[in-house]
């Protein structure tokens, strides 16, 4: 019966559901018609529903919870005594918070892996950069248009959810972050590689990790924003000299700027009406901001506005350094995202009195108009803030990929941050059935799994049902991996709360077996990490006393 189960899914490997009129995943599939007391289900998501249908086909209605809902199907097997931490051939694994998030059917399994048969997904919702600002993924459409990295709008082509995926944090050395399911792909610089390549974000972690290695995220053009308004109702460039003006964090304005404020104003009166419908002058001392039309205007207008702020607190030292300092935090932060949409890098420090924009790098644009500091200016690339310095797991999450028309397959995610869509061509990935593998420890792996009562017996991991170490879908008993299991994808390191899990048991475990004092519970603490710097600077290793990838292989090499 298992058998015969797990054949009947594995056939619907590549079936889809329907899309709606806007090119979207709609949830709608055969599954839950065909599955009596399901039929109500149809449009919405359907792993559960999926294993439901199969488990009614083959004879199963009481060996299996028939129901569309994951959490009522994890208190189904628990209710019966039949839940394991260990994957069980042909037996559902289940995701997420209580399980609840996701499901599919395990069709074999080793020491380090589960490889399974799933059907259905969800969307995420990130920011994506379109001509009129961002926008959250799972709001766009087939036909959306979005940001390029060079700065110009292209089209959506095809929206692909992507289920329950381990979630990584992509952070820059500017401070900028984005964030990515393992098999999302970017479009990286490395030093010594003639061109760029494409790499998922796991491999990316790995090129990271790797000693010596700079990675870089490619170079982003001025953003091209669609103006649907009227004119700007204060030029822009003055409009920088009176926040700077009102928000600087210095000695006040410049003689240089106050000759240009006289000539702007010979009478002495300011746009106070204009002002004042901008809302900024309700904004109090240490308040000051950027209006949101100015951060969306066109190009030029941005560049002066920019200019203007600049004259008032910015810096440049004679090595071309430049800074921007304000009493605002909101107002560093705007300076940040207006030197970011003109293709520039730039970070935030915030102290007891003023908040710095630092390391400011812009490729093709002069931040300055007056003086010696607009004759300081030096254009750089921003190689340095464009290198990424760190990929780590966050969470489980629901995620998505689009495809889109631009000729580099790229488009810009949070934080002004380029990245490459996805590679389906609309018909082989989207929401649908597929087979996966997934980790049994750490990030991304089950919260649990259910045990089905099969005629033939139970094949598990489960050292309580024969505790089997690695079998396949015959049911057939294979030798255990070999060789150095996948690092699970998290940074072990002592925090509030301890991390506890698999992962931080198998490695103490494996140090303990080499012959290191350590007490194998699966919490990561003190005495972890004390024994982790001892390993480390035995072997040769930067000494954290963090468990990362290079760590965790060296204690199986």
């Amino acid at each position: 019966m298992r058998d015969e189960f797990t054949a009947l899914l594995l056939g619907q490997v590549g079936q889809h559901e329907g899309r709606g009129p806007d090119g979207t995943w709609n949830n709608r599939q055969r599954y839950s018609t065909e599955t009596p007391g399901l039929e109500w289900s149809d449009g919405q998501p359907w792993c559960a529903t999926f294993e439901a249908w199969a488990a009614h086909r083959t004879g199963m209605d009481g060996l299996w919870p028939m129901t569309a809902s994951c959490l009522t199907a994890v208190a189904w097997w628990r209710d019966r005594g039949r839940w394991s931490d260990y994957p069980v051939l042909g037996g559902p694994f289940y995701l997420g918070p209580d399980g609840g998030t996701h499901t599919g059917v395990v069709v074999a399994y080793d020491a380090d892996t589960i490889r399974t048969v799933e059907g259905n997904a969800l969307p995420l919702h990130a920011g994506v950069l379109t001509p009129t600002g961002y926008r959250r993924m799972g709001d766009l459409a087939v036909g959306d248009e979005v940001i390029d990295p060079a700065g110009r709008p292209s089209r959506v082509t095809g929206v692909f959810p992507k289920g329950v995926r381990p979630v990584h944090r992509v952070v820059l050395r500017d401070g900028s972050t984005a964030e990515a399911c393992e098999e999302h792909l970017w479009q990286v610089e490395v030093d010594g590689r003639p061109a760029p390549s494409v790499v998922t974000t796991l491999e990316l972690a790995a090129l990271v990790a790797a000693p010596g290695s700079r990675v870089r995220v490619p170079l982003l053009e001025a953003v091209e924003y669609r103006q649907t308004g009227g004119p700007l109702p204060v030029d822009p460039y003055l409009l920088g000299l009176l926040v700077g003006e009102a928000g600087t964090g210095g000695a006040g304005p410049r003689p240089e700027v106050l000759a240009e404020l006289r000539a702007a104003f010979p009478d002495g009166r300011r746009p106070e009406r204009e002002l004042r419908a901008l809302g900024l002058r309700e904004a109090t001392a240490g308040g000051e901001f950027l209006p949101a039309r100015y951060l969306t205007a066109d190009t030029k207008d941005r560049l002066a506005l920019l200019q203007g702020l600049m004259d008032v607190d910015g810096s440049v030292d004679a090595r071309g350094r430049i800074e921007f300092r304000s009493a605002s935090a909101r107002l560093a932060r705007d300076v940040q995202e207006l030197v970011r949409s003109l293709g520039g890098r730039a970070a935030v420090s915030s102290g007891t009195a003023a908040h710095l924009v630092r390391d400011i790098e812009m490729p093709r644009f002069n931040p300055f108009r007056l003086g010696r500091r607009a004759e300081r200016f030096v254009p750089r690339d921003a190689a340095r803030a464009r290198r990424v310095v760190s990929v780590e797991y966050v969470r489980d999450e629901e995620v998505q990929c689009i495809a889109v028309s631009a000729a580099s397959r790229l488009f810009v995610t949070d934080d002004f941050v380029p990245t490459h869509n996805t590679n389906d061509s609309g018909s082989t990935e989207g929401d649908g059935v597929y087979l996966k593998s997934r980790p049994r420890r750490g990030p991304g792996s089950p919260y649990g799994y259910g045990v089905p009562a099969f005629p033939e017996g139970t094949v598990s991991a489960d050292p309580a049902l024969g505790g089997v170490p690695a079998a396949r879908t015959s049911g057939q008993a294979t030798a255990p991996a070999t060789g150095t299991p996948r690092w699970p994808g998290r940074y072990l390191r002592v925090q509030t709360p301890l991390l506890h899990g698999d992962d931080v048991l198998m490695w103490q475990r494996r140090l303990a077996a080499r012959g290191w004092s350590i007490g194998a519970d699966g919490w990561y603490g003190p005495d972890s990490a004390r024994v982790c710097r001892a390993f480390q600077q035995r072997h040769g290793l930067a000494v954290d006393g963090v468990v990362g990838p290079a760590t965790w292989n060296a204690a199986w090499s």
